[in-house]
């Protein structure tokens, strides 16, 4: 639950700051940096890191949920069925405590994003789309 309700809130945060980004790059000089070779490559390596981390995200999961799954078969087969559950029941905690904590840290990202990189490549393409 936790997890759904830092994941809504991160969609929203990217969702305002698109809406302020927008119309920062729809300027005339936002125009010509986009426009430019440079604002290119800047657009291709944001889109390039981004798809990087989300892939390392979706692997981080699978290996997560994996692990889970043969912890609590082997806690099973060894101690019970009780014990397995309650083992399966602490690993989807210890995973939705993961999930959330990597939402915050997203959401940290969005609201300040001199913190890290100056604008995250989602923000800079919903903002040229709209153009």
């Amino acid at each position: 639950m936790t997890e759904k309700m830092s994941l809504a809130l991160l969609n929203g945060v990217e969702l305002a700051t698109g809406s302020i980004a927008g119309p920062l790059i729809r300027s005339a000089a936002g125009k010509k940096l986009t426009r430019s070779v440079p604002g290119e490559v800047l657009l291709g390596s944001l889109d390039a890191v981004n798809t990087v981390m989300d892939s390392v995200e979706t692997a981080g999961r699978k290996a997560l949920s994996s692990t889970s799954r043969t912890t609590s078969r082997l806690v099973a087969n060894r101690f019970g069925e009780d014990a397995g559950e309650v083992t399966g029941d602490i690993m989807a905690t210890a995973g939705h405590c993961m999930g959330t904590a990597w939402n915050v840290f997203k959401i940290r990202k969005a609201i300040n994003p001199a913190s890290k990189s100056n604008i995250s490549s989602a923000m800079l393409k919903r903002a040229t789309k709209k153009q």
